[in-house]
């Protein structure tokens, strides 16, 4: 059985994590999104709903609002959007996922939609509609950082599968400039689970900090059994 020490350990590991946008779960985020300078908003014609029913002007004013939100990673064009729909009260819970044909993953975004004001609140996101050429980059410049190659090699995590994720500029700022960034990170779960994540400037090709939940455990005084 894990120790409540261990599951405090694990739980702080994810909390940081999702402050930098790049754990499995989605990040909460504090503000709405806003086109980053170097995204051309090429926005789908493609938008269909599931979940609950919904009227056709609520539907209207829910693609009004979504589009004056989503942002695909610079030149991406969203050729697909689902929003799903879940009805909450007088408001709904929306999951829009935007599909690129360019890219092999999708961008995740859930919203509020709150009835009685029209009003469309952002909670949280995943953004993986990054193009090939772009994540095999990012992985690439996380690989020859030393500091992260050694935490992956000493944690045996070359194998693992990684996820490169899109960093927004109001998260970025946190930790290096307000600016896009990508982070690649690489995941163990089980009883010693362990965490390795870059965070990369795509525009200098440079990566600007490393981050394991290692550090975390060390720092409350349990060593993690991955060495």
């Amino acid at each position: 059985m894990i120790g409540a020490k261990k599951i405090a350990a694990v739980i702080a590991a994810v909390v940081v994590v999702a402050a930098v946008g790049v754990y499995l779960a989605l990040p909460t985020i504090e503000h709405g999104l806003s086109p980053a300078p170097d995204s051309e908003l090429d926005l789908p014609t493609n938008v269909e709903f599931s979940g609950t029913e919904l009227e056709e002007e609520t539907k209207t004013s829910i693609v009004s609002e979504v589009l004056a939100e989503i942002m695909p990673y610079r030149s991406v064009k969203y050729d697909k959007m689902n929003i799903s729909a879940m009805k909450n009260g007088e408001d709904h819970d929306l999951r829009v996922t935007c599909f690129s044909d360019a890219c092999e993953y999708p961008d995740v975004y859930d919203f509020t939609y709150y009835g009685a004001s029209k009003q469309l609140v952002q909670n949280r996101y995943v953004l993986e509609a990054i193009p090939a050429a772009e994540r095999a980059k990012a992985i690439s410049v996380a690989l020859q950082n030393e500091e992260a190659a050694n935490l992956l090699k000493g944690n045996s995590l070359e194998t693992v599968t990684l996820t490169v994720r899109r960093v927004l500029p109001e998260t970025a700022v946190k930790f290096y400039l307000p600016k896009t960034m990508l982070s690649v990170t690489w995941t163990r779960f089980g009883d010693n689970p362990v965490v390795v994540s870059v965070l990369v400037d795509p525009d200098e090709g440079k990566a600007v900090k490393v981050w394991s939940n290692l550090e975390v455990e060390n720092k409350g005084g349990e060593k993690g059994k991955n060495e």
